[in-house]
């Protein structure tokens, strides 16, 4: 009874890991270099011995292509928060310009183009055709 228990506890808490470890592949996108590693390591495991470097090869690469994807999710993070800073600033700036033109800004409204409407005409304040900079 006492060796059941201790199975049954063994194999809980190795798929309790083993759960844990391809959560945590899935968030760092390494699910199939760790699959593969698990096979390498236990039904391929004759096979890896005899082509080692082969198998050697094969992670590195799956691992390499990971972090390849790492670095393009960070490029695109990096380009959507400046893209979102610089949307900022140009709303900011139409709005500042817009006060300084004297209109009302009781409601703010941009089309889809990003332009502050005027409320009264519907029509771009700052940019859009025939709109008149000011000392630009």
């Amino acid at each position: 009874m006492a060796i059941g228990a201790i199975v049954s506890l063994s194999l809980t808490v190795g798929l309790f890991i083993l759960s844990f470890v391809f959560k945590v592949a899935g968030k760092l996108r390494l699910t199939i270099p760790v699959l593969c590693f698990l096979l390498f390591s236990t039904m391929l495991n004759k096979w890896a011995k005899q082509h080692e470097t082969l198998a050697s090869i094969i992670l590195i690469s799956l691992f390499g292509l990971a972090v390849l994807s790492w670095f393009v999710s960070l490029i695109k993070v990096i380009r959507r928060k400046r893209d979102e800073k610089y949307l900022e600033d140009d709303i900011t700036w139409q709005i500042r310009r817009a006060r300084e033109m004297g209109v009302p800004l009781d409601r703010i409204q941009f089309n889809e183009h990003g332009d502050l409407l005027d409320q009264r005409t519907e029509k771009p304040i700052v940019y859009g055709d025939g709109v008149q900079f000011k000392d630009m």
